[in-house]
C-alpha cells in the first residue's frame, strides 16, 4: 500500500516560461501521457523533441504518436474522450482543419485562424482546441533576432500551418503578408478572417513569387518533404539576407533552405518551430491558457 501511495502521489513541477512569463505548476503523476493525432506520423518529430525535454526535466509524462486514418478520426477521438490519464494531444496534418467540428470549445487564435494544432482534454472528457504552431514559428524567429514589427512577408500555403503562422506574425506588429497558394480562393478566405481580427496588417493573396520588398519568406507547404518536389518559393528575386523559413522538418535541411542559404538568407528549419511551443503546450494543457 506504502507503495502504492507513492507511486500516485501528485507533485508539482514547475516550469520556466519563455522570455519572462509567470511561472506555472504541472501537477500530475508518472501515469500521465499526451499524444499526436496525424497521418502518416512517420515523419514527426515532436513526440521524440517532447519526451527528451519531459526527461530532462524532470517532469512526468510521455508523449505517443497515433496514426489515424482520415476516416477514423471521428471515431478515434470519441475513444480519446475516455481516456482519464490523458492530458492532451499536438494535431498534424491532415487534421488542423478538419477536427475543428469534433472539438467542444476553440480559443482565440484557433477560431480566428480557422485551424488547431493542439487539443487541451479537460478532466470531464471535453476537448478544447488551441493554435501553438504559429507561436512556435514566430518564437523561435524571435529568439534569434529576426524584426517582424513592420515587416513584410510572403508565406506560401493557405493550411493550418500557414494560418497559425500568418496569426502569430500579425499578432506581433508586421506590416504586409502576401499569401500564395494553389488555390487562390482558399487563399482568400484566409486573407479575410485574418484581416477583420488584424486591421492594421495588410493581407494579400498572390500567384507571383516574393520580390526585393519582402523580408520574411515562409514555406508553410508540405513541399520538401520528398526528394522529388519542386521548390515552394522561387527566391530569384529577393534580396539577400532576408529571412527564409520552413516548417517541413525532415529531412532537417531541405532543398529550399538550402537554396536560401546558397543567396545569403538567414534560414530556420522545421525543427525550430517546435521547441517554443513545448512549455507553452504543458501550460496549456494544465490550465487551458
Amino acid at each position: 500500500m506504502a507503495t502504492e501511495n507513492v507511486s500516485c502521489r501528485r507533485f508539482s513541477a514547475t516550469l520556466d516560461l519563455h522570455e519572462g512569463h509567470r511561472r506555472s505548476h504541472l501537477l500530475s503523476n508518472q501515469h500521465i501521457f499526451f499524444g499526436l493525432v496525424g497521418y502518416p506520423i512517420t515523419f514527426v518529430r515532436s513526440p521524440g523533441l517532447m519526451n527528451t525535454y519531459l526527461a530532462e526535466h524532470g517532469l512526468p509524462g510521455h508523449m505517443i504518436p497515433f496514426a489515424v486514418r482520415p476516416e477514423a478520426l471521428q471515431a478515434a477521438l470519441a475513444g480519446l474522450r475516455h481516456l482519464e490519464n490523458l492530458r492532451g494531444f499536438f494535431v498534424t496534418m491532415p487534421f488542423k482543419e478538419s477536427i475543428l467540428p469534433l472539438l467542444d470549445d476553440l480559443s482565440e487564435p484557433a477560431r480566428i485562424s480557422g485551424a488547431v494544432n493542439i487539443v487541451r482534454r479537460a478532466p470531464d472528457g471535453r476537448f478544447f482546441g488551441h493554435q501553438l504552431d504559429g507561436a512556435g514559428f514566430v518564437g523561435a524567429m524571435m529568439a534569434t533576432g529576426v524584426t517582424i514589427a513592420g515587416a513584410s512577408a510572403h508565406v506560401a500555403g493557405a493550411g493550418g500551418v500557414s494560418a497559425g503562422i500568418c496569426y502569430a506574425l500579425a499578432q506581433t506588429g508586421i506590416s504586409r503578408i502576401t499569401i500564395a497558394n494553389r488555390n487562390r480562393d482558399r487563399g482568400e478566405k484566409l486573407a479575410d478572417r485574418l484581416r477583420g481580427a488584424f486591421p492594421k496588417t495588410v493581407f494579400a493573396v498572390t500567384s507571383a513569387r516574393p520580390d526585393r520588398e519582402v523580408d520574411i519568406v515562409v514555406n508553410a507547404t508540405s513541399l520538401g518533404l520528398s526528394s522529388d518536389d519542386p521548390l515552394p518559393v522561387d527566391l530569384a528575386a529577393t534580396r539577400p539576407g532576408i529571412f527564409v523559413g520552413d516548417v517541413v522538418n525532415v529531412p532537417h535541411l531541405t532543398p529550399f533552405l538550402e537554396a536560401a542559404a546558397a543567396r545569403g538568407c538567414r534560414i530556420q528549419h522545421g525543427k525550430a518551430m517546435f521547441a517554443p511551443q513545448i512549455e507553452l503546450a504543458l501550460r496549456f494543457y494544465e490550465t487551458g491558457v
